[in-house]
């Protein structure tokens, strides 16, 4: 039977080429693509897999809800909680904290940035991974200890081989020497680790006992592992928290460690096994690896679909080839052929087609996987432990789904029927409408993707440009500078005034892309009883008005020769000063209930320590998320005159040069003055990428989903068209007898070829409007989903359809009637 399947196949080949060739190609592109976006969907869920033993390791997330503000959600917690965690729950088989910094070695006086953690002793009980070189069990036990990770041993010394040796750092201006006590072997897969464990070292002394996230409740700077005993104490731990707060984290409210009298219904955790954190952390404040999983799944529906197009492209070519053999199956069940014969030979024949095809698609994986791994930004390969299996699974399935109707058509003809015809069998008009409706749902499909395409594209354009609150153009922001020195603040304030092409400067202690750490509960008396909202605090001074340009709505900026326009410090409590001048943003008067920005002004708000009169309005100004509200906020004024930032960010407009040049004349001009610590001025831009660049990477996604569902869905427009306009040269030369003109005949041809894609915008728009509506509901702030979209995307398709099938409208227009009649 094999080699009968075989000889049919190259003569189906030869005899229709273009019919054999369509349906490779088309099953070819939809199992190519399958293939490709399979492998990426695999690369999202296997995020941490690698980890040894990652079933076992959570993450503690903080919750904090205050009043006037939405629920938040941090990686970040506080390290003051871990002790009384390993006391109150036996279920906890080790800790590990982890602190992200950037590290600077000094090497061939070349200095080379390195993303790590400070972390504990501990952090090998919890993450066992292996060491190249060294000892896991003590390679933190000495303060200097310093663990290499594989590549960055060979970015450093060109070899793995360097434990014992010495390098200096610098971390946040401070340098020294640090001993290599370990080699890291960072997980094959994707993971947190895989990206940020670069340098491990120490967590300080000086660290644990001067910073207020080991010391405090609800003060945060790094992230907590678990390792627990079991999977089952997840849950259990997990239904304790709340209780664990309320015992723990009490006080009263002027213990300046403690969360209050009722700290359950502010503060709360929550464990996140570390094989859920890549979706869930979507939501969550302070990590930047979260994916959406709803966009993940879509990429791989997109798969499914381009997988399930190009299966409906082979029934639709093969059932339309199938009655140009109906005499060859007539003879053939006359010279006593049995109907199951014909059928496992049809299927037989499928099955070599859906073979050359995975062979086709998977050249095509091979060959576009780089590029598509490019434009996401992902270290995904072809996987073949992965895709060989998958492809022994697709070649049955895709043969019974292309290959069982067209051998059932095929194989139950009638031999008197066909042969007593004088012409061939049409198919009937149930196989025309099977053939319109495959044709409708394939661009149904191609559209809804196109749709989706459009608004993520949109969306995420709409997001890089959209109105900050702020001016970006022309505006450059560089590092914190750790000093609490006056005196060098002032310092390195001035420098940058009196660099070349600078307009403004000044200093804020919030940025872009910063998270939201210094909240304060403030309260007012209104006329209908006291409110209180959390604020995000901010101090400013002089030159960041000019520098941002954030928008007034009301009132006026600060001036520093009001006194009362100064800010808080220690200095001024001690005076016996209560009152300040402050600033706060149009989210915090709507969170008040003031009637409008004029309506705030001169209202006192106030904490158990300060008031503050509002005296000046400003439109909200967007630092985070564009999926995260904008916090109501609240600004004092820092003159520099009496206390100094706490790590202040310094912002420069400038004027008259490229922002190449002005990032490089602000760097230099940090230099002079803090050569250990890194100015890197950027864009504001640049700092909120982040935010964006996933939508755009998985937006790439699916503009090449887009592109392929088109082809397919036009490869069977374009098969069809041909099959049709073999079958209706007869009734062409008809109706030119009667008089038809060429142009009502292509009129005619394009209205019945069109008339299935014309559908699938009617099918398409709905449901893509439902689904890009719940993506969009995401985010704070949107697009809207106006129609233009939709009718871009369908005229597109129309266009598409109308230029593949315009070949043979028009050869069929131009017939000569007498040719037409005389060879039919």
């Amino acid at each position: 039977m094999l080699p009968t399947i075989l000889r049919s196949v190259v003569r189906q080949a030869r005899r229709h080429p273009l019919y054999v060739a369509l349906n490779v190609l088309g099953l070819g592109l939809g199992i190519g693509v399958f293939l490709i976006l399979a492998l990426l969907v695999r690369y999202e869920y296997s995020y941490n897999a690698t980890i040894p033993d990652v079933a076992h390791i959570v993450r503690i997330d903080e919750h904090v809800t205050e009043p006037g503000t939405a629920p938040s959600e941090s990686a970040d917690t506080t390290f003051h909680a871990l002790p009384f965690l390993r006391q109150d729950f036996p279920q906890i088989h080790d800790a590990v904290r982890l602190v992200g910094t950037t590290l600077r070695v000094t090497r061939d006086g070349h200095d080379t940035a390195f993303d790590g953690y400070a972390t504990d002793p501990s952090f090998f009980n919890v993450f066992a991974l292996p060491l190249l070189n060294g000892n896991s069990a003590d390679a933190l036990a000495r303060p200097d200890a310093a663990i290499l990770s594989q590549r960055t041993a060979m970015t450093l010394f060109g070899s793995v081989d360097v434990v014992g040796r010495t390098i200096e750092m610098n971390r946040a201006g401070t340098k020294s020497l640090y001993t290599i006590t370990g080699v890291l072997k960072l997980p094959d897969g994707p993971s947190f680790l895989r990206d940020d464990a670069e340098i491990l070292i120490r967590i300080s002394p000086q660290e644990e006992k001067n910073r207020s996230c080991f010391l405090r409740w609800g003060s945060s700077c790094g992230e907590t592992y678990l390792r627990v005993n079991q999977q089952a104490d997840i849950a259990d731990i997990n239904g304790r928290l709340r209780d664990f707060v309320a015992r723990r984290a009490a006080g009263p409210d002027n213990d300046p460690i403690a969360w209050g009298a009722n700290p359950e219904k502010t503060l709360g955790f929550s464990l996140h096994p570390l094989t859920t954190t890549r979706f869930h952390d979507m939501g969550v404040q302070d990590i930047e690896d979260g994916a959406d999983r709803n966009v993940v799944n879509s990429i791989g529906l997109i798969g499914l679909l381009a997988l399930g197009l190009a299966c409906a492209n082979a029934i639709n070519l093969a059932s339309a080839r199938a009655v140009l053999r109906a005499r060859e199956v007539a003879v053939r069940k006359t010279l006593g052929a049995s109907r199951q014969q014909l059928f496992v030979q049809f299927m037989g024949e499928a099955c070599v087609l859906i073979v050359v095809s995975a062979i086709l698609g998977l050249a095509l994986c091979e060959l576009l996987m780089p590029e598509v791994a490019s434009l996401m930004g992902e270290a995904v390969r072809v996987d073949y432990r992965f895709v060989l299996p998958v492809l022994g699974g697709l070649v049955p399935v895709c043969t019974f789904a292309a290959g069982f109707y067209p051998a059932t058509v095929l194989s139950g003809y009638r031999p008197a029927a066909v042969l007593a015809a004088t012409r061939m069998p049409s198919g009937g008009r149930n196989a025309a409408r099977l053939r319109n409706v495959l044709v409708a749902a394939q661009f149904a499909i191609a559209i809804c993707i196109v749709i989706c395409t459009l608004v993520i594209s949109r969306q995420t354009a709409f997001l890089r440009n959209a109105d900050q609150g702020y001016a970006k153009s022309g505006l450059l922001i560089g590092n914190q500078l750790r000093t609490e020195d006056i005196a060098r603040q002032r310092r390195m304030l001035d420098a940058l005034r009196a660099v070349p092409g600078v307009t403004a400067a000044g200093f804020g202690e919030l940025e872009p892309h910063a998270p939201s750490l210094h909240n304060s509960t403030y309260s007012w008396a209104s006329p209908h009883g006291m409110l209180e909202v959390q604020l995000l605090g901010d101090r400013v001074g002089a030159g960041y008005f000019e520098a941002y340009r954030p928008r007034l709505l009301a009132g006026r900026w600060f001036d520093p020769a009001r006194g009362q326009d100064e800010g808080v410090s220690k200095a001024s409590i001690k005076a016996g000063v209560t009152t300040y001048n402050v600033v706060i943003n149009a989210k915090a008067v709507a969170a008040f209930g003031f009637a409008s920005p004029a309506d705030a002004l001169d209202k006192i708000v106030s904490t158990e320590e300060v008031k503050a009169r509002i005296v000046g309005v400003t439109d909200d100004i967007r630092f985070l998320s564009p999926r995260d509200p904008v916090k109501p906020q609240i600004t004092y004024f820092n003159a520099l005159t009496a206390a100094p930032f706490d790590d202040p960010i310094p912002a420069v407009r400038y004027a008259g040069v490229t922002r190449a040049v002005m990032a490089e004349r602000l760097n230099r001009a940090w230099r002079a003055l803090e050569p250990d610590q890194p100015g890197d001025f950027v864009a504001a831009d640049d700092r909120m990428a982040t935010y964006y660049s996933g939508d755009e990477k998985r937006g790439r996604l699916f503009s090449f989903g887009a592109a392929a569902a088109l082809v397919i869905a036009c490869l069977g427009l374009y098969g069809l068209a041909s099959f049709s306009a073999a079958r209706r040269v007869h009734e062409i030369g008809i109706r030119k007898t009667l008089g038809a003109t060429g142009r009502q005949i292509i009129v005619l041809l394009l209205g019945d070829f069109l008339r299935p894609v014309v559908i699938a915008c009617l099918l398409a728009c709905p449901v893509a409007w439902m689904a890009m509506r719940a993506w969009l509901s995401a985010f704070d702030e949107r697009i809207p989903l106006t129609s233009s979209l939709f009718l871009m995307a369908c005229a597109s398709a129309l266009l598409i359809a109308a230029c593949t099938v315009i070949g043979q409208t028009l050869s069929l227009a131009r017939a000569e009637p007498a040719r037409a009649l005389r060879a039919e």
